[in-house]
């Protein structure tokens, strides 16, 4: 536009603006009713059908305005038009004849953000991060607008692979692209138990990382017999990174520790069929499985594992340790729409037993603050609460809070976030293991000496200087590149089992929380 058609649009728009502040309602200010706004929808409809140069589509108008209506609800509500959706492939993803890639996402910005990483998946070992923001698939943009859509696309045949290209801010504010091959697998088609083992002659340790496996309270009961035949008086249960799955499989596994008719979960919401309370049916508390428990959870504790976390704090049957967890407790439900597109809707929140809303809260908050506030640091102050069978206090409001808060953990320095980014110690684990089978013989073994053998630390800083990155000299950082290559190393040669049982035995968070067995003692029956 020139400078001078630029003037006299901009000389026409100050004629029309007296006109309309002119027009504008005076006096005091009423409510608006619905009425109002409807008018001034079909205003708007009607001055853009008019008025706009452009030949517009007036379904695609509708649609965007019911999309941005659906979306400003709660920020986990979405549309999947008719025109993106596809019923027989969401059918065969249902029905297991498709594979998903074990990523979840949800959407901030209109963009798709990784929340979490199944763990026990290849996926969860390539250093695919919470916060990164996916922007290509297979070298395409992505044109899905929901995570329920999104999950459909990247769907395929089980054990195919797809690329994925990540943007990631680091701590620094730079920005990275990062390509990561992803096979396509369910975190249900491992067991949902890949550690169980005795950490000392009494504690028993369990890593339940999954309950959208239809076997997880049958992989856990099973993993816990073992454990009580070997000895275990106490339990570490650790529920990090666990995003949760089918409820049915938290209520079974709630039975385990509480008695039957003990409330595991309330659902609520505007219409009566919503209602519910969801209690033990079938219960194993009464013979073996009254001992002590530690439930260990952290920002990537989600849905299901909060849902059976707040139980069992509620009911003072565990001591909750780690850090808050994400704050998802929601109840969702389809809805067709008369063109074929499908709005799901969340139609309720679910409760703890003692009344403590899980659910995070998202009204005046951004859609990108909502994510980026699950890591967020979080104290009680303004939470809800409500108090235990035994008279103790706890939070709701924002997730699960512990009884024992730790201490987030360090930040990876710089040059060993690099290295991962590159994947530079996956090229060169391959190689080494190929020379140096003999020096790893079992996952157990590696956990109870979890040191790298004389001379593969010197291997690596040779391997990663040939490939252009210096790595620091000295203890601190030769400790902290051990600890990267031992787990990347059993993940490689024993598979999830192996790569949980090393990280069981590196992780000091599962130190700190043995050493609070005592309390957990002290609260076991108090509300009974």
């Amino acid at each position: 536009m020139s400078a001078r058609r630029l003037r006299a649009a901009l000389a026409l728009a100050a004629a029309l603006l007296p006109a309309a502040l002119a027009a504008q309602p005076t006096g005091a200010t009423r409510a608006r009713t619905t009425y109002d706004d409807l008018q001034m929808f079909s205003q708007v409809l009607n001055q853009i059908r008019v008025n706009h140069p452009d030949s517009v589509d007036t379904h695609r108008l509708f649609m965007s305005a019911i999309q941005g209506m659906v979306s400003a609800t709660d920020p986990h509500s979405y549309v999947i038009s008719a025109a993106r959706l596809s019923p027989e492939k969401e059918q065969q993803l249902r029905a297991g004849r498709l594979h998903p890639v074990p990523i979840d996402f949800r959407y901030a910005g209109g963009m798709p953000v990784v929340v979490s990483v199944s763990p026990g998946t290849q996926a969860a070992r390539q250093d695919i991060l919470h916060g990164d923001v996916l922007v290509a698939v297979d070298g395409r943009p992505v044109l899905a607008e929901s995570a329920m859509e999104l999950d459909v696309f990247l769907a395929g045949a089980r054990g195919s692979s797809v690329n994925l290209r990540f943007e990631r801010e680091r701590s620094d504010g730079t920005r990275v692209s990062l390509d990561r091959t992803v096979r396509r697998e369910r975190g249900d088609d491992e067991t949902a138990v890949p550690v169980s083992e005795m950490l000392d002659a009494q504690t028993g340790y369990v890593r339940l990382t999954t309950f959208s496996n239809e076997r997880a309270a049958e992989d856990l009961r099973a993993a816990l017999g073992r454990l009580e035949g070997q000895g275990m008086q106490r339990l570490l249960l650790d529920l990090r990174g666990n995003g949760g799955g089918l409820v049915s499989e938290a209520a079974g596994i709630a039975g385990m520790f509480l008695p039957a008719g003990a409330t595991v979960y309330v659902s609520e919401g505007r219409k009566a069929e919503v209602h519910d309370s969801v209690v033990v049916r079938r219960s194993l508390f009464r013979r073996e499985r009254q001992y002590p428990i530690v439930v260990l959870v952290d920002e990537g504790t989600a849905s299901a594992s909060e849902l059976v976390s707040g139980a069992l704090q509620d009911h003072d049957r565990a001591l909750i340790v780690g850090r808050p967890t994400f704050g998802k407790a929601l109840l969702m439900q389809g809805f067709p729409l008369s063109d074929g597109s499908m709005m799901m809707l969340v139609i309720g929140h679910i409760k703890t037993p003692c009344g403590r809303v899980v659910q995070r809260q998202y009204r005046e908050v951004r859609a990108a603050d909502y994510y980026r506030m699950a890591r967020a640091e979080r104290d009680t102050a303004g939470l809800p609460s409500c108090s235990t069978a035994g008279g103790r206090k706890v939070y709701g409001g924002g997730g699960i809070y512990p009884d024992v808060v730790l201490d987030e953990p360090e930040t990876a320095p710089a040059w060993l976030s690099r290295l991962a980014e590159t994947a530079v110690h996956t090229r060169w684990i391959g190689g080494y293991l190929t020379e140096n089978a003999g020096a790893f013989t079992t996952a157990a073994a590696l956990a109870a000496n979890p040191r790298l053998p004389a001379g593969a630390l010197a291997s690596f800083r040779a391997f990663a200087g040939q490939q252009g990155h210096a790595v620091p000299a000295g203890d601190e950082a030769d400790r902290a590149l051990e600890r990267m290559l031992l787990r990347q190393i059993a993940g490689t040669r024993w598979g999830s089992t192996g790569y949980y049982r090393v990280d069981a035995a590196l992780d000091p968070q599962i130190a700190r929380a043995v050493a609070e067995f005592a309390r957990a003692q002290q609260i076991l029956g108090t509300g009974q």
